[in-house]
């Protein structure tokens, strides 16, 4: 009986490693990833966000992890006993029992979630009309306006941050925030909860702020990160839960959810992760010194976003013990998902180009979805 035992795990495991086979053999077709995505990764994800949720306030993937890893322990020690008891058909079956264990939640994973890492393209409304050179100083001063009102609305801390805001009210502002997408069947209709990770003190030194765990549908957010970080690293974990698996897509999409915000802070937020991109654009190297001159001058409020944004990158510096080897797992599980480009490709997006020839600007993803805004907003302009 003990074979047939050790038999049985050897079937599974082999029925395991030949599901990863067909899942990676069938996530590189873009139109089957993309027809995966949206019918069983997305009854999925609608259970297991049911399931996860059922566990208020606590990170139901650490839970399962720290069990799992107290499980894998316990059968590896008593394997070991067994070995040493010259047991050997029960060691065996126990040391199988791993390999099991461990595919299973890669199986899972990957079906959850592996697809959506070469769907279609993002469908945001990025704008795609040509922007007159003269419109570049009209855009950044809107922007910069609601910038100042933004810091106006906000009550700072004196290293520059703002003042916390709970997750739970955070989570539901931002679903809130997220029905500007509602009716586009490129999205999961559900979220993800969004939990705080008790271990987010080994994240931070990790330089990591959040976790999707997609076989639960989580999103999980390193609760020590900056205060100003937090609404916008939300964003982007519930982009992951929504099916925007790639990192620049759901930076996109968080940006472009944060920044239509109607909480100052979220928009706040989004400023501070890419407000530079507008300040890029408007400069001698692409505005005449008139147009310069129409741009608004420095304002107190200004000032403290520079204090906010240099708080940020001093907050980085600081707590760097674990990061190389956070950006090295990260990249291998990215490039791993089919990005080649790994970490990198959460820069996706932010390039822009200037033809001196032509003189023509080319702006990145953020600028055109800045844009939009601006045009959809200020539709005489």
């Amino acid at each position: 009986m003990k074979i047939w035992a050790i038999i049985r795990k050897v079937i599974y495991l082999s029925l395991l490693i030949g599901i990863l086979i067909v899942l990676a053999v069938l996530k590189r077709n873009p139109d089957v990833a993309e027809g995966m995505t949206r019918t069983a990764m997305r009854g999925y994800g609608r259970a297991a966000a049911t399931v996860s949720s059922l566990v208020p306030f606590l990170s139901f993937t650490e839970l399962v992890v720290v069990a799992l890893a107290i499980a894998c322990l316990v059968l590896l020690i008593l394997a070991i006993i067994d070995f040493f008891k010259i047991r050997w058909f029960k060691a065996i079956n126990k040391l199988l029992a791993l390999p099991c264990i461990i595919l299973t939640v890669v199986a899972l994973y990957s079906f959850s979630c592996e697809a959506a890492y070469n769907r279609k393209e993002l469908p945001l409304p990025y704008y795609t009309n040509e922007v007159a050179r003269d419109d570049f100083s009209k855009i950044y001063n809107y922007f910069a306006d609601d910038l100042d009102y933004c810091v106006d609305q906000l009550s700072f801390k004196e290293n520059g941050d703002i003042e916390g805001t709970k997750l739970e009210d955070i989570a539901n502002d931002l679903k809130e925030a997220y029905k500007i997408i509602d009716g586009n069947s490129y999205f999961h209709p559900h979220f993800g909860s969004v939990k705080p990770m008790a271990t987010s003190f080994i994240y931070r030194e990790l330089q990591i702020t959040g976790v999707t765990f997609s076989p639960f549908a989580e999103a999980n957010i390193n609760v020590m990160n900056t205060n100003v970080n937090i609404p916008f690293t939300t964003a982007h974990e519930l982009a992951h839960t929504k099916g925007v698996m790639r990192e620049n897509d759901a930076n996109q999409l968080a940006f472009y959810v944060c920044v239509n915000s109607d909480k100052p802070y979220i928009r706040y937020s989004a400023y501070v992760a890419y407000f530079y991109q507008l300040t890029s654009m408007c400069s001698s190297s692409y505005l005449t010194e008139e147009q310069l001159n129409n741009l608004n001058p420095i304002s107190e409020q200004y000032k403290q976003y520079v204090k906010t944004v240099n708080y940020v990158h001093d907050f980085w510096e600081k707590h760097d013990l674990l990061g190389n080897i956070g950006d090295w797992f990260n990249n291998l599980y990215i490039k791993s998902s089919g990005v080649p480009e790994g970490t990198s490709s959460y820069h996706g997006g932010t390039e822009y180009e200037f033809d001196p020839a032509t003189n023509k600007f080319y702006p990145s993803m953020y600028q055109k979805l800045f844009f939009e805004k601006y045009y959809r907003l200020n539709p005489s302009a």
